[in-house]
């Protein structure tokens, strides 16, 4: 039988957009749910935030990670384990289900990040449910001791994943698919200083086959056939937004960018938003705030200390 749980304001996701929203309704005594796997989100992807005020060295995505969950049990942010597995409408409220629990609120807040784009290439789901290939750094990292690694990308991502894994794959060669680099300068310099990472440029992936423990990615670099060999391969070719749990409606509104009242869209799953972690902040605050606005006008006190319920 699935729980049934009533909310105010129910914030699905828990990254740094996420906690940032739930943290500030807590501050104003808003009733709110937090719905989420974990905390932390992708952000644990990154090898260096460098563009994050307050750590002027940058800091790591696993260390900062480690301090939102500091802040977060500080504030006690009511939590619901789980993944949310659809969004809807219903009589001007919203239904949010996980395998367990129903929960039904006021104002929805959706922070549920993004999810990567798959190559489509022959075998790849095979090489995935091998544990041969990996879409997340955080994940391939704890297997990639000792072992020769394709990252497959040209931008920022797969630069970034590259310095992340550097310090313990043998060998890291980035596969381009076009010979232009779409990565910024700074992580560019840092990889051609590395004697274990290799650039290698205009192969696009064709075919994923296994050898024994090892696999042959084959690519094409114009009318020539190149064969891969490694122990692993780390996609990082781009993220779209994640929100295959929202109901046809609301999916219809997001594609067409409608507004629908009490439902904000926050961080990496908001429509034509850029992947910044400062940036998925201010939408996590300005979405908090919103709602602490409306709610204090419909209390009619319209931002006034009022008692906590």
């Amino acid at each position: 039988m699935t729980d049934e749980i009533y909310t105010d304001v129910a914030i699905v996701g828990g990254g740094p957009a996420c906690c940032t929203a739930a943290i500030q309704l807590v501050r104003n005594g808003i009733e709110i749910k937090l719905i989420s796997d974990d905390i932390g989100g992708k952000i644990r992807n990154a090898n260096l935030i460098e563009n994050l005020l307050g750590f002027p060295k940058g800091i790591s995505g696993e260390d900062y990670v480690r301090i939102l969950k500091n802040q977060y049990t500080e504030f006690k942010i009511p939590m619901i384990k789980g993944i949310a597995e659809e969004i809807k409408t219903f009589r001007e409220r919203f239904i949010i289900r996980t395998a367990k629990k129903k929960i039904v609120c006021n104002h929805t807040i959706v922070g549920t990040g993004s999810i990567p784009i798959r190559m489509g290439i022959a075998n790849e789901e095979e090489a995935f449910k091998k544990k041969n290939l990996y879409y997340e750094n955080y994940n391939a990292r704890k297997n990639v001791k000792g072992k020769s690694v394709l990252i497959i990308g040209s931008g920022d991502i797969a630069y970034d994943y590259a310095m992340n894994l550097k310090e313990t794959a043998n060998h890291i060669s980035i596969v381009q698919r076009t010979k232009r680099t779409k990565s910024i300068p700074i992580l560019q310099e840092r990889v051609s200083r590395q004697t274990n990472i290799s650039v290698l440029t205009n192969i696009v992936p064709e075919k994923i086959k296994f050898e024994h423990k090892k696999i042959i990615l084959t690519g094409r670099r114009d009318d020539k056939i190149i064969p891969l060999m490694a122990d692993t391969i780390l996609v990082a070719i781009g993220r779209e937004p994640n929100i295959g749990m929202l109901s046809p409606e609301l999916l219809a509104a997001y594609e067409k960018e409608e507004d629908i009242p009490n439902i904000y869209y926050i961080g990496d799953v908001k429509k034509g938003n850029y992947r910044q972690v400062s940036i998925a902040m201010g939408d996590g605050m300005n979405a908090a705030m919103e709602i602490v606005k409306k709610t204090t006008a419909e209390e009619g006190n319209y931002g006034i200390r009022r008692e906590i319920w």
